[in-house]
């Protein structure tokens, strides 16, 4: 029977030092093979300016596109008074470009401005450059009416509208917030829809349009619109916060999923408003004095009634007058609506009609 002999030991110091040799060869190859390269920076990647100025040309109404996937949107009016459409500057770096299109169909010009953005590694050896943040600023002509469509996927979008004759408005963002002061005039049908971007509105007493839809996935909607008026108001997240307060409307409604609501209802409501939360907390104000009917489901718990409302069943009037004729009928389905009184420092509420 033939027995394995173990390896006699070898000292260690030189298995060691053989190693280090090995490396050290590999090491210096490397250091040959790397001398041999030469790098160059990826071209494209400076930072630059570049201005548009497009004329008006005589024509009487526009429509105006400005889109982006990571760059910064913002619009503003032209001085008054002014021969161009639009000037605009864009913050980018050299390879990816400005577009701008320009078309004329009878009185109205259509301008297209797309500034795609790529990421800052793709196809280029990091070499510790600066970030760079993509704008595209644009003024537009307020002279003519125009219809305004923005969209950008990462960028924000911040929009001064209160100088324009904005016929229709269209703004779209997926991680982007939007910041807009609506129009002081009579304005067309306007529409802001985000999927995590928060959207900020503000609208002086002069505002008044058709129609206003705000709709975001997980972004808070902040509204201060109490002055203003629009016919229709729908303002939709799925998780959400909504936050201010709603516009004179002869409908509205406003709905989350899981986020929370605190609305203002403003002086001088009236129409229909509805209130719908799966499973947020609510919370509505009221102007005092007001000639509210409320409607609510049976899993609503109201909270705060004042102590003059009547309740039979599932219906609670304000007021006598709400009973026959109410000024504004609210519908609520919510786990717990909390009323209160508005909280506005100018009208403090009467004897009898605070709220508990």
């Amino acid at each position: 029977m033939t027995v394995a002999q173990r390896t006699p030991p070898r000292p260690l110091l030189p298995v060691l030092s053989r190693i280090a040799l090995g490396l050290g060869g590999v090491v210096a190859g490397a250091g040959v093979a790397w001398t041999g390269v030469h790098v160059q920076p990826t071209p494209g990647l400076n930072a630059v300016q570049t201005p548009v100025d497009l004329p008006l040309g005589g024509a009487s109404a526009m429509t105006v596109y400005l889109e982006s996937d990571r760059a910064d949107l913002s619009v503003g009016g032209l001085p008054w008074p002014g021969r161009s459409a639009l000037t605009a500057r864009a913050w980018h770096r050299e390879r990816n470009r400005l577009k701008v299109q320009s078309a004329r169909q009878g009185g109205r010009l259509t301008l297209d401005l797309n500034l795609p953005v790529q990421a800052p590694d793709r196809g280029a050896i990091p070499l510790n450059r600066a970030s760079l943040q993509h704008k595209l600023d644009a003024l537009l002509a307020r002279s003519v009416p125009l219809t305004l469509n923005t969209e950008t996927y990462s960028g924000d979008a911040a929009l001064d509208l209160h100088a324009l004759r904005i016929w229709g408005l269209s703004t779209r963002t997926t991680l982007g917030n939007v910041r807009a002061t609506l129009p002081e005039r009579q304005s067309g049908p306007l529409t802001l829809v985000t999927v995590s971007g928060d959207v900020t509105l503000h609208a002086s007493p002069a505002w008044r349009a058709p129609a206003l839809r705000v709709n975001t996935e997980s972004g808070d909607v902040t509204l201060d619109l109490g002055a203003a008026r629009s016919e229709a108001v729908n303002i939709g997240t799925r998780s959400g916060d909504v936050t201010g307060t709603l516009p004179r409307a002869d409908h509205a409604s406003v709905t989350t999923g899981s986020g929370n609501l605190s609305v203002t209802v403003p002086e001088g409501a009236s129409g229909t408003l509805d209130l719908r939360s799966e499973g947020g907390k609510v919370t509505l104000r009221l102007p005092p004095g007001l000639a509210a009917r409320l409607r609510f489901t049976e899993r609503t718990h109201l909270r705060g009634l004042p102590r003059t409302a009547v309740r039979q069943g599932n219906v609670v009037t304000l007021s006598r007058e709400a009973g026959e004729n109410p000024d504004l009928d609210l519908f609520l389905d919510a786990d717990s609506v909390a009323l209160a009184a508005s909280t506005s420092s100018e009208t403090p509420s009467p004897e009898g009609a605070s709220y508990d």
